[in-house]
């Protein structure tokens, strides 16, 4: 995101907060009497100090009436509740869900940002505000304030882990990479993440204000240039922006990845970038195309059919299409129970070279998987037209292949 972009989003997030510290006058949590300037005796020369010193002027975090910070102290579920509301704007609420909230100090923090879809709670109806906040729950937490909650739900598998620890089978691999990519993370964490550690009282004010000095611009796009790389868009104040995309920026349109030659003009566009101006998302909204199609089924598929290949379906060009995807396929029928042989006779069409055993056991197993009985199934295998059609209607067996193509 270019310099050129006036941080509006972040000059109304510190008013508001300011505002909700002056005005609304909530009392902090146990422990945090307020300290009244940013000096604290203990964050000199310290790795956050400058950090904690901008919340502690912008009223967002507190020292204790010793005069200290203590950076290396940790934080739990209710104060980093506040913290967040606060540096972010969020309205204090007192209409909580969790049942150990009810009059709990914290209340009026966890509602609003349950309300806003922020912060969850446990199956138990609990939001448990005296436990620690981990290094993953407050990397998801700031996801969502930043709005990018959903980025990557269907492509993040595709990414490569930047932390050691951290892979896609985490619950908060996602998280922990848009964190990641928006630099909101300390340096000092190296590559080894602790999603499960709990986060200190410094790496929570470097992470809070890194989100809170992030550039944002939202607006309809009036332009894009694939010569300069860049989106313009008009703001709601009728002002021109610029989003310059480089080769670590992340593309969505119509929430599937995409690239720069699919952002249309008219088309409601939100973007993020670091503090220091490089974007790294940018989420397009617009007219449905051929090409958002495409992709959102070779997403479904986890890239197993190509956004090509499913262009070279749509269009009938089943040979075409079936051009690369063989291996990736005959790996998938096996997970489904087929030996190798017998998937690549199916993939090959070999209908005939199918033991009777491979082929009830595959028509069983597609049918238990998409919910249609294994007689059509065997018939549209056998591409036995007229039989399909005692079962089904054409309409249905060409269904029947589409999916058996996207599985």
């Amino acid at each position: 995101m270019s310099s050129s972009v006036a941080s509006a989003s972040r000059k109304l997030i510190i008013a508001l907060a300011l505002a909700a510290v002056l005005i609304l006058g909530i009392a902090a949590g146990p422990c945090a009497a307020a300290t009244p300037d940013a000096s604290m005796s203990d964050i000199s020369g310290h790795w956050a100090e400058a950090a904690i010193s901008t919340l502690v002027k912008m009223g967002v975090v507190e020292g204790y009436p010793d005069g200290t910070y203590r950076p290396e102290g940790l934080v739990n579920r209710a104060e980093f509740a506040k913290i967040v509301a606060r540096a972010f704007g969020y309205a204090p609420t007192v209409d909580t869900r969790f049942r150990d909230m009810d009059g709990h100090w914290a209340e009026p923090f966890v509602s609003a940002l349950d309300a806003s879809q922020v912060v969850t709670g446990y199956p138990d109806g609990s939001f448990r505000p005296a436990q620690n906040v981990s290094r993953a729950e407050m990397a998801a937490i700031l996801t969502r304030v930043a709005q990018l909650g959903k980025v990557g739900e269907a492509d993040a598998t595709a990414w490569n882990p930047s932390f050691r620890d951290v892979d896609s089978t985490h619950w908060a691999y996602r998280y922990v990479e848009v964190a990641r990519r928006l630099d909101i993370i300390p340096l000092h964490f190296g590559l080894v993440f602790e999603p499960a550690r709990p986060a200190t009282r410094a790496e929570t004010a470097h992470m809070v204000n890194a989100l809170a000095q992030a550039q944002f611009a939202r607006g309809t796009v009036s332009g894009v240039s694939k010569t300069n790389e860049t989106i313009n868009i008009k703001n709601a104040a009728g002002t021109d922006q610029v989003v310059q995309i480089d080769p670590d920026t992340v593309i969505y349109r119509n929430g599937v990845v995409a690239d720069l030659e699919s952002v249309r003009s008219k088309d409601s566009v939100y973007a993020v970038g670091t503090s220091y101006g490089a974007s790294r998302f940018v989420l397009a909204e617009g007219q449905v195309t051929r090409e958002d199609i495409t992709r959102k089924v070779s997403a479904i598929t986890k890239g197993v059919v190509t956004p090509e290949q499913v262009d070279a379906i749509s269009r009938g060009k089943w040979d075409e299409a079936r051009k690369g995807m063989s291996p990736a396929l005959a790996g998938r029928l096996v997970e489904m129970g087929l030996t190798d042989d017998e998937a690549q006779a199916l993939l090959g069409q070999d209908w005939e070279a199918l033991p009777e055993l491979g082929q009830k056991r595959l028509a069983q197993a597609l049918s238990e998987e998409i919910g249609v009985s294994s007689e059509l199934i065997e018939s549209v295998m056998r591409r036995d037209w007229k039989a399909a059609r005692s079962y089904a209607e054409l309409e249905a067996a060409q269904i029947l292949l589409s999916r058996f193509l996207d599985m």
